[in-house]
């Protein structure tokens, strides 16, 4: 619970009495993450839902994205804008951290971020009515899953989360995504027997393969931000975990509507 409490401190406006034990449980317990994806998730679902039915899809999304970010304090778009800073710039290594760690904010940094937020924008918006109960909850769950991928696979570097990297193993890994998949799979069977998602819209084999195929991508995403990272930084930071996170949101709702129409 110690560890709960500080990641919901750290990544969400819910005002905690932490303690640096609570700091130090998350940083050495990051593979609880998907928790916090949990809170994102019904969030998230909630509010398509509701603004759907008042307003249309299109604003619902631009909605939904604006609230889940101010709900973090914008932090992970704050890392998104210095990854894409730091990607950017020209030079060598020093001068990519130079400017990832730059508190000034670039092209680079303004485009990055308004691609990926556009990106998402427009993936929430093609997500057809029926699935609008889940899909949004599975991406921000394996966002998060994303991000201990991310740290998993990555170095530590010397900022706030720094030990987070460091204390994130492969066994971490495994951990996250084992619980990346229960939480789904107990949401989607609890919607299903509710009766407010039907599954029978698709073979209900090609839906959980479909879950399989997002859990291994988020795996992936996280790697791929980890080695981008690592060449372009020589760490993986607080900045690169944020970015990690949003990108793997929209990545996952692209890659599940294409499944689903494919399968």
């Amino acid at each position: 619970m110690s560890a709960l409490k500080g990641m919901f401190s750290f990544f969400t406006m819910i005002r905690l009495d932490i303690t640096q034990k609570d700091m130090d449980d998350m940083d050495r317990k990051m593979y609880l993450a998907p928790f916090v994806g949990v809170f994102y998730g019904l969030i998230a679902v909630g509010l398509m839902l509701f603004f759907n039915e008042y307003l249309n899809i299109f604003i619902a999304a631009i909605l939904t994205m604006f609230i889940i970010q101010g709900m973090n304090r914008f932090l992970h778009v704050d890392g998104t804008i210095d990854v894409g800073d730091g990607l950017v710039v020209a030079g060598k290594r020093e001068d990519h951290l130079r400017a990832l760690k730059d508190t000034r904010i670039g092209a680079g940094g303004m485009a990055f971020a308004f691609f990926v937020i556009i990106l998402t924008i427009g993936a929430l918006w093609s997500i057809w009515p029926a699935y609008l109960i889940v899909i949004p909850f599975v991406a921000e769950i394996l966002a998060k899953n994303s991000m201990v991928a991310a740290a998993a696979f990555g170095k530590p570097g010397d900022g706030m989360a720094g030990n987070s990297v460091r204390n994130t193993t492969g066994k971490s890994l495994i951990i996250s995504t084992i619980i990346s998949a229960v939480i789904i799979a107990v949401y989607v069977i609890a919607m299903i027997y509710a009766g407010f998602f039907d599954v029978v819209e698709v073979d209900n084999l090609n839906f959980w393969i479909i879950i399989d195929v997002v859990l291994v991508v988020s795996i992936i995403t996280g790697a791929i931000m980890s080695a981008i990272a690592s060449k372009n930084f020589g760490m993986v930071n607080g900045d690169v975990l944020g970015a990690t996170n949003e990108l793997s949101r929209a990545i996952t709702i692209i890659i599940m509507l294409a499944l689903i129409m494919v399968m």
